[in-house]
């Protein structure tokens, strides 16, 4: 049974527990940066959207949580070449055993 969102294990290193790995997850959230610090848009607020997504495909895998959480940040130009920061997060989806 998957885990509630709220309920699941979120590690940015290893974790003690026996576990199994399920795969490797992958999230990105890009922003204009002329919106941050407007409208309450904070880099945290990116941040936190990128390992709500994460912990939704570990939900969705029936899986317990995602360990090893890695966010970058990086500016670069959109299409238009507007200045646009990209908040890119990986994980490993567990299962405890």
């Amino acid at each position: 049974m998957a885990r509630d969102i709220k309920e699941q294990i979120l590690s940015f290193g290893e974790i003690p527990n026996a576990h199994e790995v399920v795969t490797i997850a992958y999230a990105g959230v890009r922003l204009p940066s002329g919106n941050l610090y407007k409208d309450e848009l904070f880099p945290t607020t990116a941040i936190q959207q990128v390992v709500v997504y994460l912990q939704e495909q570990a939900k969705d895998m029936e899986a317990d949580g995602v360990k090893n959480i890695d966010v970058k940040v990086i500016t670069s130009h959109n299409e238009e070449g507007s200045e646009v920061v990209d908040y890119l997060a990986t994980g490993t989806i567990i299962k405890l055993v």
